[in-house]
This record gives structure tokens, C-alpha cells and sequence, in this order.
């Protein structure tokens, strides 16, 4: 194979990335990997399309709706075919026809559901099948056992499932996925784009503090909140900037005026990427304190932001929370306390804030393991080499 000018070789196989939407504003981790391939040509089947000027894709790649337009004629087509194959939906025959017209080799779905929708297409076009789960599809309690017949089957036809750390192995694996084949396929990022800069002693000025997720309860925001307010009675220094929004904003406004934090928590609500690396490049510590919802939702994984934070030179104050401690070297790049934990929380703030001398330290720390665990450039090679090998002999 040849490398053509973007980079994807020439005649690379293709591989149909299936999701229901393309893309989140917070996935991504899924851009990452499809911007990075080189050896496969990537193209995404998704029933709606967001964001696209924040992920573009190599020329190669393709974007391609896998519902046609109600009442168009590939619509119509779909309609009779849908009548001879009892009732199969339209979105599901379009799927099948895109994947054969396009000569893909190998579909991964995008979180549970997805990877349940192609077990039916996965048969006909007798396709390995390779699912990525990333959260809330498989620790939502509610969501889950409604799911649950269907991941059973999942888990009988799938070929691969893929988690980003061995505390969603254990999880897939007690909602009855084979060990076998379960796959860690660690969140990637690109830290050659992250700027990495030693943080410094500001001496009596602020000690800045950062957090980023959407505000929603396993985000732990809340125990943050009261974190900070512990730590601000003997420190008055410690200020903190929220980037995201969500629902769970009025609650958390109600709580800062409780909690008399007016003067020192600044919501900044959703940002675009540049401005986020330069939050990020402003800050002296970032904060992680991500929890288990009431309904169990979680981070299922690690937040992708945490990775970025670390590649940047941020110390990290994290909670022990999904595969937070996968993800961070405890007591070089971070310290960590138990989720939901105020108290525990409070006491690694208060002790990073008094010890500014181990900021280069932990940031260099933090930085030398996002190279060597969670490098996309490495991380891709290597998926799409396990691709390769489940498309040639159709085993993990």
C-alpha cells in the first residue's frame, strides 16, 4: 500500500465506524482515533451529524447518513426490501447496503446500543462486529436493564468489546461479556498538540484551580464545591473556574452562594477548544472529582480532559473513581481521595496549594505517562493492527 496525501495509505481496508450520532461535543476520544488512522479508511454511519466543523476527518475518510430521507426513493427501495426480510428498519437495511457499496471489512460500534442495533446486520454480512462501551451504557442502572436482553445477545454474536480501563472490564464483565473478548483500548490523546508548562510558585496571588465536565451529577461538582469552601476558611487564596454547563447549573449557583464561594468560583459554562488550552495553560491545578450518580451512572472510564490536564503540566487532585487511577500515576501526577469524599477531597487541595515546590514535579510526571500510555499516534497503530488481524482470521 501507498500513502496518499493526507496520510491514509492507498487501498487501506475499510473499517464502518457506526454510532447514532457524529459527534458529541465531549466524545472526543472517538475523533481522536479517526483522525489518527493511517492504515485503515475509516468512514462513520451515523443517523445525524453535530460538530462537524470541530471534527473534521482525512479526505479519505467518509461521513455517510445511515438513514436515507423518508419517502426518498432509497427510502422507498428500503420500504419493500424491509416487507421481504420481516420487518427489518429502514435505517438497519440502509446500514447493510452502505457497509457492501463501500466494501467494508470490519464495523465498530460506538457505546452499547449501537453494537446491539448491528447484531442482525453483522449476520447477514457476516462482518466481525467490535463494540466500544464508554460509560453510561453499561452503568446506568435503568438504562442497563432495559438493555440487558439485548447486550446478552451482544455478548453471544459480538466479535470484540473494547473499555478504556479494567474497572469497566470488571463491570462488562459482570453484566456477563466473555473475558475473552474484552479488550482495554486506553482513551487517546495527542500531546504534541497540548502545550506542557511547569507551573510556578504564585507566592501571595491566586492558586488557580480548574474543573471541566458537563453539570451533571457523577461530575462530583458538588463535593467540590464543599471541598473548596473546607480549604478556603484557612486559605483564601484557592480560586476556581467551572468550564461546561448542564442541568445540574442553577443547583450548583444556589450552592456557591450557600456556601459564600461568589467571590471565588467563576461558572464559565461551555467553551471551544482553544479557549479550553488556554484555561488549562492558566490554571495551577486541575480537579477531578468525578462520582457514581444516584441512578449509577459514571465516568465508566476517565474524563478525556484529565488526560489533557496531565499532558499539560497541571498537578492533578482526582477522586478514586472508575478508572480515574488507571489513568493518573497516584502520588507522582496526582493525589486522590474516595469519590464523593469532601473532607478527603479538601485535604489534597489544601496540601497541593501549601506545596507549590511539587508542581513541576507531578507535572512532568503527568506528562511523561500520557506519552507513554495514551499517545494516539501509538494507540492507533496498534487498534488498527488488532483490526487487521480480527478481519483476516476473525478472532480476538
Amino acid at each position: 500500500m501507498h500513502e496518499d496525501g493526507n496520510g491514509i495509505m492507498r487501498n487501506a481496508p475499510t473499517v464502518a465506524h457506526v454510532m447514532e450520532c457524529y459527534l458529541g461535543a465531549t466524545e472526543t476520544f472517538v475523533h481522536e482515533y479517526l483522525a489518527a488512522f493511517t492504515r485503515v479508511r475509516p468512514i462513520v454511519l451515523a443517523r445525524r451529524f453535530e460538530n462537524l466543523d470541530r471534527f473534521p476527518l482525512p479526505r479519505e475518510a467518509a461521513l455517510l447518513r445511515s438513514a436515507p430521507r423518508r419517502g426518498s426513493p432509497r427510502w422507498m427501495a428500503g420500504a419493500l426490501r424491509r416487507r421481504l426480510r420481516g420487518g427489518q428498519p429502514h435505517h438497519l437495511l440502509y446500514t447493510e447496503h452502505l457497509l457492501r457499496r463501500e466494501k467494508a471489512r470490519l464495523m465498530h460500534a460506538h457505546f452499547g446500543p449501537a453494537g446491539a442495533e448491528l447484531i442482525d446486520v453483522k449476520q447477514r454480512t457476516r462482518l466481525p462486529l467490535v463494540t466500544s462501551f464508554y460509560g453510561y451504557d453499561a452503568s446506568m442502572e435503568p438504562f442497563v436493564e432495559q438493555m440487558r436482553d439485548r447486550y446478552r445477545r451482544l455478548f453471544d454474536i459480538g466479535d470484540a468489546f473494547l473499555v478504556e480501563g479494567p474497572a469497566m472490564k470488571a463491570r462488562l464483565e459482570s453484566l456477563g461479556c466473555p473475558r475473552s473478548r474484552l479488550r482495554i483500548q486506553r482513551i487517546a490523546i495527542d500531546p504534541s498538540r497540548i502545550r506542557f508548562g511547569e507551573r510556578r510558585d504564585p507566592g501571595s496571588g491566586p492558586v488557580k484551580l480548574l474543573a471541566c465536565g458537563r453539570l451533571v451529577e457523577k461530575k462530583g461538582f458538588d463535593t467540590l464545591l464543599s471541598a473548596l469552601a473546607q480549604v478556603r476558611r484557612s486559605d483564601k487564596r484557592l480560586q476556581l473556574r467551572l468550564v461546561g454547563d448542564g442541568p445540574l447549573r442553577p443547583r450548583l449557583e444556589q450552592s456557591i452562594a450557600d456556601l459564600d464561594l461568589k467571590d471565588s468560583v467563576t461558572l464559565v459554562g461551555a467553551l471551544p477548544r482553544g479557549a479550553w488550552l488556554e484555561e488549562m495553560a492558566a490554571s495551577h491545578i486541575y480537579v477531578q472529582p468525578s462520582r457514581t450518580g444516584a441512578d449509577g451512572d459514571s465516568e465508566g472510564g476517565a474524563p478525556t480532559a484529565l488526560l489533557e490536564a496531565q499532558a499539560s503540566g497541571a498537578p492533578i487532585a482526582a477522586t478514586r473513581h472508575a478508572d480515574i487511577p488507571f489513568v493518573v500515576r497516584e502520588g507522582d501526577s496526582a493525589l486522590l481521595s474516595d469519590e464523593a469524599d469532601a473532607g478527603g477531597l479538601a485535604a489534597s487541595l489544601a496540601r497541593l496549594a501549601s506545596e507549590p515546590a511539587r508542581w513541576g514535579t507531578m507535572g512532568r510526571a503527568g506528562r511523561a505517562f500520557i506519552e507513554e500510555h495514551h499517545d494516539v499516534r501509538r494507540l492507533a497503530t496498534e487498534l488498527e493492527i488488532f483490526y487487521a488481524g480480527l478481519a483476516e482470521t476473525g478472532k480476538v
